[in-house]
C-alpha cells in the first residue's frame, strides 16, 4: 500500500476540478479544453456537458477524438458516457466510429461484467459494416460468457445484428447460439433469447422457425415464469400465446401454472395472462372449475380500475374485447366501471362503451341503476362526454327493449332537447332509434314529432348529417304529425346540393313516399338534383331507380309499395365485431392492435433496415471520410459561436508546437487489421484501377491518400496508449 501522503495527493489530484479558460471559439473550445484536461474530475464533467448538449440536439461530433481520448478509465460512469455518445454519432457519422474499435475489442475481454456489456451492446449499435465484421470474437465470448448479466446481453445484440446484416450473421453462426441459450440456466437469458427469436422471425420468418422452438421449450418456460422480472414474464407468456395446446390436459396444465400471475401488481403481466388462459379456454373440457377461472377473470381485470388513468384507458380497450368473448364476464361489477369526478375525458368516454355492454338485459332493477347514472351524467359540462352519455341513453333501452323503460328514456331525452340545443343532433338520432325499436307506441311518435315539428329551421338546426337523415326519415314516415311537412320539406330540397350523401338519400326517398302530398314541381326537381347536381354514385343510382318506377305504366302501385314499406324493428345499437376479428383481437390482447380494434396478424410489421449503415466502403475510404469530417467539423462554429476570427481554426488546425490534428488520428485506425503498407499501397492502386471515380473522390476529400498509410507522429503517446 502506498504511503499516506501520496494516497492523499492523488485523492486531491483525481477530485479538483479546474474551470476551463475561456476562448474566443465559443462554448465549443470549451469543451474541447476541458476534454484534454489534466485533472480527471474536469474531464468527466466536460464529457457531461457534452452529453448534455447533444441531447438538446446540437451537434459536437467534432469533439469526437477529444471524447475518445477518455474512453481508457477505470470510471464506469465516464466510460458509460463515452459510449452514449459514440451510439448516438453512430447513426449520424457512422464513419467516425472506426475510431473505437479496437477499444470495443478491449473491453469486451474486461473483467468487469458491466464493462463487458456495454463494450458488446454498443458495438451491435454502430451501423457500419467494415466494423460488423469485428464483432465475431466478442459476440461469441459473450455468448458463452460466465456472468448471466452478460449473456443477456449478449442476445439481444445477436438479434440487432441480425436487423442490421443478416447475411453476416448467419454466416457467423450465432443463431445456433442463440437458440441454445434457450436451455439457459438463467431466467433472463431465457427470456432474452426468446424476445430475440421473436424479433428475427418477425424480420425474416424463414431464418428460425420460432414456433416449433415454443413448442419444444414451452415446458422450459412455464418453470422459470415465476422466478423472472416482469419484462422477462411478458416476453414468456406471450411466447406461450403462439404455443398451441396438444388436448385440454396440457391446456388445463397451461391455465393453472399461470392463473397465479392474474394477481399481478403489473397491469400488463396481468393482460398478458389473461390472453394466454383465454387462448386455453376453447381446450378446456366444461367443468366446474371454469366458474372459478371466471371468477379469477374477472377478479384480475377489476383490479386494472385502480391502476392510473393511462392504464385504465388501455385496460378499458381490452376488456371491451373480453365482453364481446365473455359478455357476462363482470355483469355483476357493474358500479366498478361508474364514473368518477377526476376521471378524464378519454377514460368517461371508455367506461360509458363498457358500461352499456356490462349492463343485463333481463335484470330491471341493474338497467333502472344504469339509467340514473346516465341521467346524471347528461348533466356534466363536457359536451362530447354528454353527447356520448345520450347516446348510450339510447342504447340502454333500446337493450332493455321493453315499451315501459323506453318511455322513461324517451321522456329524459325530450326534456333535454327541449333545454339543451347543443345537444338536438344527438337527441333527435336517438329518439329517432327509440322509435325504430317501438313503431307501435302512437304516445311516443306524438311526442317526439310535436318536439321536432316545433324546431322553426331544422335544416340550419341540425348539424351533423346523421340527425338531418334521421329527421327527414321521421317526416316521411308519419306526416301527419308534421302540418308544417311541406315548407320543411321545400326548404331542405332548396339546400340539397349542400348537404351530405345521407340526407340527400333521406330526401330524395322522403320526397318520393310523398309525392301525393307535395307539388308535382317539387318531385321533378328533386329527381333532377339527385341525377345532375350530385357526386354519389348511391344517390344518383335512387334516382335513377325513382325515375324508371314513375316512368312504368304501373307506376302508382308500385310507388305505394314502396313508400308503405316498414323499416325493421332495430334490436341492438351497439357496435360488434366480426367472428373472424374478435377471435383475432383476443390474440392480440395488451398490444396495439387492442387500442386501435385493428388486428395486425395477417399483416406482420416490416423491419426496414435503417438506410443510414454505410456500405460497400473500403476500409482506407472509411478513414479518409472520419478524418475528412472531423477536419471539416473543426472549422465550423457549432455551439454559441460569437465570434467571427479565421485564425482561431487555422490555429486550432496547426497547432503552436503540437502535432496536427489529423497526424494525431492516424494512428486511432490501427487496430490490428494485419496489412502492411505496401499491402495498402496495391489495394488503393487496385481500387483506382477498378473505380477512378471513387479515387477521384477520395483524392478531393482534402485527406492524404497519395502514397500509402501515414505515419504516426511522436506526439501521439496519449492515444497509442489508449489501444
Amino acid at each position: 500500500m502506498p504511503p499516506l501522503d501520496k494516497r492523499i495527493k492523488k485523492f486531491l489530484q483525481n477530485s479538483i476540478r479546474v474551470a476551463p479558460r475561456i476562448s474566443d471559439k465559443g462554448e465549443l473550445g470549451e469543451l474541447r479544453t476541458g476534454l484534454v484536461s489534466q485533472y480527471p474530475q474536469t474531464r468527466k464533467d466536460a464529457i457531461k456537458k457534452t452529453i448534455q448538449q447533444m441531447t438538446l440536439g446540437k451537434d459536437v461530433s467534432s469533439l469526437f477524438p477529444d471524447v475518445l481520448k477518455n474512453i481508457a478509465t477505470n470510471d464506469v460512469e465516464q466510460k458509460k458516457l463515452v459510449y452514449l455518445y459514440v451510439m448516438n454519432y453512430a447513426e449520424t457519422h457512422p464513419e467516425l466510429c472506426i475510431l473505437v474499435v479496437n477499444t470495443f475489442v478491449t473491453d469486451a475481454q474486461d473483467p468487469n461484467p458491466l464493462i463487458r456489456c456495454m463494450a458488446i451492446r454498443t458495438m451491435s449499435m454502430i451501423r457500419v459494416d467494415k466494423i460488423l465484421e469485428y464483432i465475431e470474437i466478442p459476440l461469441r465470448k459473450t455468448l458463452q460468457d460466465d456472468n448471466p448479466y452478460v449473456r443477456k446481453t449478449a442476445v439481444i445484440c445477436v438479434a440487432k445484428l441480425f436487423q442490421l446484416n443478416k447475411e453476416l450473421c448467419i454466416e457467423l453462426g450465432v443463431l445456433e447460439d442463440l437458440v441454445s441459450a434457450l436451455d439457459d440456466s438463467n431466467p433472463m437469458v431465457v427470456a432474452n433469447a426468446t424476445a430475440a427469436l421473436t424479433e428475427i422471425s418477425c424480420m425474416d420468418p424463414t431464418a428460425v422457425s420460432l414456433i416449433d422452438l415454443i413448442s419444444s421449450h414451452f415446458s422450459q418456460y412455464l418453470s422459470v415464469l415465476n422466478e423472472c422480472t416482469e419484462w422477462a414474464r411478458i416476453t414468456i407468456l406471450t411466447a406461450l400465446t403462439e404455443y398451441d395446446a396438444k388436448d385440454s390436459i396440457e391446456a388445463q396444465n397451461i391455465v393453472d401454472r399461470v392463473t397465479a400471475h392474474l394477481q399481478h401488481v403489473n397491469p400488463a403481466v396481468v393482460l398478458a395472462t389473461i390472453k394466454v388462459i383465454i387462448k386455453n379456454l376453447n381446450l378446456i373440457q366444461p367443468q366446474a372449475n371454469d366458474i372459478v377461472i371466471m371468477k379469477k377473470l374477472s377478479s384480475a381485470m377489476v383490479s386494472l380500475m385502480s391502476t392510473p388513468p393511462e392504464m385504465q384507458y388501455v385496460a378499458l380497450k381490452n376488456i371491451r374485447i373480453i365482453l364481446e368473448k365473455f359478455p357476462e364476464l363482470l355483469t355483476k361489477e357493474l358500479r366498478i366501471f361508474f364514473i368518477k369526478f377526476n376521471d378524464p375525458l378519454y377514460v368517461k368516454l371508455e367506461k360509458i362503451e363498457i358500461l352499456v355492454r356490462l349492463v343485463d338485459p333481463s335484470n330491471l332493477k341493474q338497467c333502472s341503476l344504469l339509467l340514473s347514472e346516465l341521467k346524471e351524467y347528461t348533466m356534466e359540462f363536457e359536451p362530447e362526454f354528454v353527447s356520448r352519455s345520450i347516446i348510450a341513453l339510447s342504447q340502454l333501452g333500446i337493450k332493455y327493449s321493453e315499451e315501459n323503460f323506453i318511455s322513461k328514456v324517451l321522456d329524459i331525452l325530450l326534456e333535454l332537447a327541449e333545454n339543451q340545443e347543443i345537444y338536438m343532433d344527438d337527441c333527435c338520432v336517438s329518439m329517432c332509434n327509440l322509435l325504430r325499436n317501438c313503431p307501435d307506441n302512437e304516445l311516443m311518435i306524438t311526442n317526439v314529432c310535436s318536439l321536432l315539428n316545433s324546431w322553426s329551421d331544422p335544416e340550419a338546426v341540425l348539424q351533423r348529417d346523421d340527425a338531418k337523415c334521421n329527421y327527414m326519415w321521421l317526416m316521411g314516415q308519419y306526416p301527419d304529425k308534421f302540418p308544417s311537412m311541406k315548407s320543411k320539406v321545400a326548404a331542405f330540397v332548396h339546400n340539397f346540393s349542400e348537404e351530405e350523401p345521407l340526407t340527400q338519400m333521406s330526401i330524395l326517398l322522403t320526397v318520393v313516399r310523398l309525392h301525393n302530398r307535395l307539388e308535382g314541381s317539387l318531385l321533378q326537381k328533386i329527381l333532377e338534383l339527385a341525377t345532375t347536381d350530385t357526386h354519389e354514385i348511391d344517390v344518383r343510382d335512387m334516382a335513377m331507380m325513382y325515375w324508371r318506377c314513375l316512368s312504368m305504366p304501373n307506376a302508382d302501385k308500385l310507388i305505394e309499395q314502396i313508400c308503405q314499406s316498414m323499416p325493421p324493428k332495430i334490436e341492438n345499437t351497439l357496435d360488434k365485431f366480426s367472428p373472424e376479428v374478435l377471435e383475432k383481437l383476443l390474440l392480440e390482447l395488451s398490444t396495439i392492435s387492442s387500442i386501435y380494434f385493428k388486428p395486425i396478424s395477417e399483416n406482420k410489421k416490416q423491419y426496414s433496415l435503417r438506410q443510414k449503415v454505410v456500405k460497400g466502403k473500403h476500409l482506407d475510404e472509411l478513414k479518409d471520410l472520419a478524418k475528412s469530417e472531423i477536419a471539416q467539423n473543426a472549422n465550423e462554429d457549432v455551439l454559441l459561436d460569437f465570434d467571427n476570427d479565421d485564425d482561431d481554426a487555422n490555429n486550432l488546425m496547426k497547432g503552436n508546437g503540437s502535432s496536427n490534428l489529423l497526424e494525431e488520428l492516424d494512428d486511432l485506425f490501427n487496430f490490428g487489421s494485419g496489412s502492411t503498407n505496401e499491402n495498402k499501397e496495391e489495394e488503393e492502386e487496385d481500387t483506382s484501377l477498378k473505380d477512378p471515380m471513387q479515387n477521384l473522390k477520395l483524392n478531393g476529400s482534402g485527406s492524404s491518400n497519395t502514397g500509402g498509410e501515414p505515419t504516426a507522429s511522436s506526439n501521439t503517446q496519449d492515444l497509442l496508449n489508449l489501444f
